[in-house]
């Protein structure tokens, strides 16, 4: 209830759910194990029951990312298993799965409109952009006429084009940059060989989190409300501290 609707809930759940599993790894006690992986299997319930598609490929791909760094050799298992379990999901899920590829499905199509409004708005002022916020960027989509939707046009629904048009390219740039650098710190962190368990753990749950949240954002605008921002840069913060102790520990 306090993340006003399911997406949004979902989006924190993609940055949280890995570093619990982290914790279930890589914690010295046998209760805290315990509380981390019964944390992370309401979560994933949780996760599962928000009916968002774009957080379920996101986790999916946190999972692999995780797997990739921590042991990649168990990732064609990961793989297998997923697929596996596939028939077996309930059939509300299933077949909110399946609307992915339906392209008559009303929140599918309802994205187009908001797509092409934000690539049009993008090429109107790609260098500046349109200002901070996204009320300064539906005021300059409303002015320039370049939504053609039913529904209301609250933003992007894709965080790097709602950037690109809040701050232009410097600023989408910025962003991206930043992530890259924190994903790619992170990715050596976790595969130092001589780095602590619970620093590698810790880096590594964060860094996956973060690429699952980065994928999600490609269908999603992850900032829309300041809540999910702040966990967003908290993760961040996580992955960069875990890099700085792991360099202290060296």
């Amino acid at each position: 209830s306090i993340f006003d609707n399911p997406n949004t809930f979902a989006q924190v759940l993609i940055l949280l759910l890995p570093l619990l599993v982290a914790l279930t790894v890589s914690s010295r006690h046998w209760w805290s194990r315990l509380a981390a992986a019964g944390t992370f299997a309401v979560g994933f319930v949780a996760l599962g029951m928000t009916y968002s598609r774009a957080s379920w490929i996101g986790l999916a791909a946190a999972a692999l990312v995780f797997v990739f760094l921590w042991k990649r050799k168990l990732l064609p298992a990961l793989i297998v298993l997923g697929l596996a379990c596939i028939p077996f999901l309930p059939s509300t899920i299933l077949t909110r799965i399946l609307t992915i590829f339906n392209p008559n499905d009303s929140s599918t199509s309802s994205r187009l409109p908001l797509y092409e409004a934000a690539v049009k708005g993008v090429m109107t002022s790609p260098v500046t952009g349109a200002g901070l916020g996204a009320d300064a960027v539906r005021q300059f989509i409303k002015e320039y006429g370049l939504y053609h939707g039913e529904a209301p046009f609250t933003h992007s629904h894709n965080i790097y084009l709602q950037l690109w048009l809040e701050h232009g390219l410097l600023g989408v740039a910025a962003f991206v940059a930043g992530c890259w650098n924190a994903l790619k710190q992170g990715a050596k962190t976790a595969l130092l060989p001589d780095c602590p368990a619970q620093i590698r753990m810790i880096t590594l749950g964060a860094a996956a989190g973060l690429a699952g949240s980065l994928v999600c954002g490609l269908a999603d605008y992850l900032f829309t409300y300041p809540r999910v921002m702040l966990i967003f840069w908290f993760s961040v913060s996580i992955l960069l501290a875990g890099v700085r102790l792991s360099k202290r520990a060296a």
